[in-house]
């Protein structure tokens, strides 16, 4: 837990600042995440004093958290939420980030695809139909685990995406478990969304029996399945298809890769998928092989 400190010579009065700000302004899933790392990587920097701060400072702590075992994705995201607490003290500097190797993204192939779409329809319920789902629409593990009957219109065949489940850490000292599941609205304003569905997936779902609007999808009644039990589910499925090395966000980067070599609109993608920006879609999903770069430098002939 965080040591007090409200003398503002030291960096520990912005860190509680920014704690107190924090919950009244963000998401509870923000704020539990911002307070984690603060409690996790940051008690070290509560005695620091204001006049002490500089970029050698901040290389210093950069190493710390290197030494630390932190990948570089957390300790940049770390670097980010120290640059805001130390907006609050009035200090910029530019923080050098650690450079971030972004990961290739996993597609199941054509073959890979159409063996577990088998295993799913010839094992037909509730899990395995809506990890089908989202074989079809691209939605997140957290979107799928939050969505209701009253969420899907069979008539206008589409599914609207207003909130997504998460287990967060439980900000509250009192309580004896360490996490929670909520239900909160997606991480952007552009992950609420309605996604058309195709024929075949409405008729899927058209069968389904003994509904209720406030039932969940996933189990087709009030209680829920978390994400962290239906990716069991999943990976167990993967397991008997010896495809276990793919992880449930695979299927959403199969959809948006199978979208855009059917020659979707870029635009029509992004907003399926509930990206912010054109920008995310296109730097994740179009790469041109070499056999389509090649063809692309032969129409050069014509100009010969």
């Amino acid at each position: 837990m965080r040591k007090k400190k409200e003398n503002k010579e030291y960096l520990g009065y912005y860190i509680n600042e920014f704690i107190n700000i924090s919950k009244i302004r963000n998401k509870e899933s923000t704020y539990s995440n911002y307070l984690y790392t603060i409690n996790s990587r940051m008690i070290v920097l509560y005695n620091t004093k204001i006049k002490n701060i500089d970029i050698k400072f901040i290389n210093e702590y950069t190493n710390y958290l290197f030494d630390k075992g932190l990948c570089s994705k957390s300790i940049k995201d770390t670097l980010i939420l120290l640059n805001e607490i130390l907006k609050l003290a009035d200090i910029h500097i530019n923080i050098p980030m650690p450079k971030v190797i972004k990961k290739e993204i996993s597609v199941f192939n054509e073959d890979e695809q159409i063996e577990l779409e088998k295993y799913l329809l010839n094992s037909p319920n509730s899990v395995n139909l809506g990890i089908y789902l989202s074989l079809y629409t691209g939605i997140r593990i957290g979107e799928l685990c939050a969505l209701k009957w009253e969420n899907i219109d069979l008539i206008n065949n589409k599914i609207t995406i207003k909130k997504t489940m998460l287990r967060i850490k439980d900000t509250n000292p009192n309580n004896r478990n360490k996490t929670k599941v909520i239900v909160d609205s997606p991480k952007s304003t552009s992950s609420i969304r309605d996604i058309p569905l195709p024929p075949f997936i409405s008729s899927m779902l058209s069968k389904i029996t003994n509904i209720l609007p406030e039932y969940y999808l996933l189990t087709n009644s009030i209680s829920y399945i978390e994400p962290r039990l239906l990716y069991k589910k999943y990976k167990q499925i993967l397991s008997e298809l010896n495809l276990s090395k793919y992880n449930f966000h695979t299927m959403r980067h199969t959809f948006a890769t199978r979208c855009i070599n059917q020659n979707f609109p870029i635009k029509i993608v992004s907003e399926i998928l509930g990206h912010s920006s054109v920008k995310i879609t296109l730097d994740r999903y179009v790469h041109p092989n070499y056999n389509e770069k090649v063809k692309m430098m032969n129409n050069l002939q014509k100009l010969y």
